[in-house]
């Protein structure tokens, strides 16, 4: 199947908006050669849900709608699970058939719903993996039996499929072609370091901290969603000026990202290695490596080939060591070119190729 000119069906776990994720990625990249409908995820159950259909659409561009419905009944068990998926699939599969819309590719990110294609009246579906999934949420044990193909971003989260009797195609995360050049800003002249992401849990603020304190000479741009409301040391040092050198400058519409990496000196990504999946990888990483920036992380296992790239350490005082000697000694000029140049292997348009082999190689015989 070549994507291209086809109605493509995105499920997604995060509403569309200005944060955005692989889905949002795949939705505005596929919708340049494709009409693409980006279904929303939907918000908590309220008793009038019982009679209003609640299915509509936001015009994002002319080949790029978003799709917003509502729970028929609520999932009080697995019986009122099935039951609320049949339903409300059903319907949104009417509605696509009253509008002319025939879907011709499902892609689901989102493991909680929507999970039967054949009910939408789709032929060719498949999921696409981004976290370690666990069997910890009710639809996994449904969507993964239904759909058509899996694919991942990780070996690691590949594994867990091994046994699910469906073809499996590892990939890698993905980055926009448009995301190699970007318009200039007028920033203050010294030297800042720069994380893009979820300000969460899975942040290891401790690394942070310590960072921030240990150089007070370099400015820290802080750009996302904040998440830790109610964490006194994450308030202090994010939200409440702890330190004048961290700038918190909140979300950020996507593409208004890329004008930031691009000033930056370098990029940070400190996760919590222990939290569940934080090991694996980080969706800014080819953002930042598209820019030729050092990174200064934990270490990812998908970047291990790559480390050579990177400045990816588990030990927080290693870490801190190997960004002072970069603040002092810079580094190799020819790093820079090395790190764009794999950016470019990771573009849509290489991974698109990787799946449209897949689908084609998956097909059933006729």
């Amino acid at each position: 199947m070549e994507l291209k000119g086809k109605r493509i069906v995105i499920v997604s776990n995060e509403g569309w908006g200005d944060v955005w994720f692989s889905k949002h990625n795949y939705a505005y990249e596929l919708s340049k050669h494709n009409e693409v409908l980006f279904v929303d995820p939907v918000s908590r159950w309220s008793p009038i849900d019982l009679v209003r259909s609640g299915i509509g659409y936001t015009v994002i561009s002319p080949t790029l709608r978003v799709l917003h419905y509502s729970n028929r009944i609520p999932a009080l068990n697995d019986t009122f699970f099935e039951w609320n998926n049949t339903l409300v699939s059903k319907a949104i599969g009417q509605r696509l058939k009253r509008d002319g819309w025939p879907v011709d590719l499902f892609i689901s990110f989102d493991p909680s719903r929507l999970y039967d294609p054949s009910l939408l009246g789709v032929h060719s579906s498949l999921f696409i993996a981004v976290d370690a999934y666990d069997g910890s949420i009710r639809g996994e044990r449904y969507i993964f039996d239904r759909v058509d193909r899996i694919i991942t971003i990780s070996e690691q989260i590949t594994k867990n499929f091994a046994n699910s009797g469906k073809p499996l195609l590892t990939i890698s995360h993905a980055i926009s072609s448009e995301e190699f050049q970007a318009p200039a800003l007028t920033l203050p002249q010294r030297d800042f370091g720069i994380y893009v992401g979820t300000l969460d849990k899975r942040l290891d603020i401790g690394a942070l901290k310590e960072m921030t304190e240990a150089h007070p000479e370099v400015d820290f741009l802080l750009i996302g969603r904040f998440a830790l409301t109610g964490d006194e040391e994450a308030e202090k040092l994010i939200r409440g000026g702890r330190y004048g050198n961290v700038h918190y400058l909140g979300v950020l519409p996507f593409k208004e990202l890329k004008s930031y990496i691009a000033a930056s000196r370098f990029c940070i990504a400190p996760m919590d290695f222990s939290w569940p999946g934080n090991d694996i990888s980080h969706h800014k990483i080819f953002q930042y490596l598209a820019f030729g920036k050092p990174i200064f992380s934990n270490v990812f296992t998908e970047y291990l080939p790559i480390e050579h790239l990177l400045y990816m350490r588990n030990d927080r005082q290693e870490l801190l060591d190997t960004l002072d000697m970069f603040l002092e000694q810079g580094e190799p000029d020819h790093l820079v070119q090395h790190r764009i140049a794999h950016a470019r292997t990771r573009t849509y348009e290489v991974i698109f190729g990787q799946i449209e082999k897949f689908i084609a190689s998956t097909a059933p015989s006729l």
